[in-house]
């Protein structure tokens, strides 16, 4: 997409300056620190013309440089990513937790879910945020408080950490423990872990869900976990919503297969 920006000109028998730029590109996000960028870009005596915003463009060297971040949400938003495969249930579960969370407490909510275009076996990521405040930010989280990775393999495809907050959550689905999970977390992540004292949490949601017959869907102990470690809701609360929503959601495909989810959701939480 193109953005035209105008730049007055001092000298009033001067006519304007028009430069314009493009965002967008390869569907990257736009975010307030990157139109902000376009606003200093205008200050400059002789702006960018033909700029470009939300990729380094280590070719052509259009890209605006971005400045410090921008947080337009309210204070105390909280914001949530969870990185799930297609067909997993990880975009099902968080849908139904947004809506718990805007039915059963006064908090406004907003969400989105990324899908690839493989969908079933392809990668998501949903962007949850909730506070107090009503939120108006028309962009991905970018700097979250919580972060769930329901597959292991991609601590090594992605930067699951980028921008988490210091002191957030990092969750990770593996069955990995002591050496060999330290042996197979990038160092990256385990920098980003130390350095921003993030709270680390493990689980092997996969066997979990297979000893109670789910197979690889493995939502509901994801959002059992979810609900203990963010503390939206009082826990037993939680609990109790997300049960009662299995009974909605499965309740056609007959009392066996709810009364496995209402398991997974006992064994996520104490897990």
């Amino acid at each position: 997409m193109y953005l035209d920006v105008v730049k007055a000109c001092q000298l009033l028998d001067s006519p304007p300056q028009i430069v314009g730029g493009r965002y967008g590109l390869g569907s990257k996000d736009t975010t307030p620190s990157q139109i902000m960028a376009v606003f200093d870009n205008l200050q400059r005596d002789e702006p960018k013309d033909r700029f470009t915003i939300g990729i380094n463009d280590d070719l052509t060297f259009t890209s605006l440089p971005e400045g410090e971040h921008i947080d337009v949400t309210p204070e105390g938003t909280i914001g949530c990513k969870f990185w799930g495969l297609g067909s997993d249930g990880t975009v099902g579960a968080n849908q139904e937790a947004i809506r718990i969370i805007g039915d059963h407490t006064d908090l406004y909510v907003q969400a989105y879910f990324f899908y690839d275009s493989k969908k079933s076996g392809g990668t998501t990521v949903s962007h949850l945020r909730f506070g107090k405040e009503p939120i108006k930010a028309p962009y991905l989280v970018d700097r979250p408080d919580y972060i769930a990775c329901h597959n292991k393999a991609f601590v090594r495809n992605y930067d699951l950490l980028k921008g988490i907050k210091p002191g957030g959550i990092f969750v990770l689905n593996c069955p990995w423990e002591g050496a060999e999970l330290e042996e197979n977390l990038p160092v990256e992540t385990r920098r980003t872990l130390a350095q921003k004292k993030v709270r680390f949490y493990t689980i092997d949601a996969i066997k979990i869900a297979g000893e109670l017959g789910l197979g690889n869907r493995i939502n509901m102990v994801m959002q059992a976990v979810f609900f203990k470690l963010a503390e939206v809701i009082p826990v037993e609360e939680a609990l109790g919503y997300l049960k009662s929503s299995v009974e909605t959601l499965y309740g056609r495909k007959g009392q066996e297969i709810v009364h496995m989810n209402v398991a997974a959701i006992d064994r996520g939480w104490r897990s």
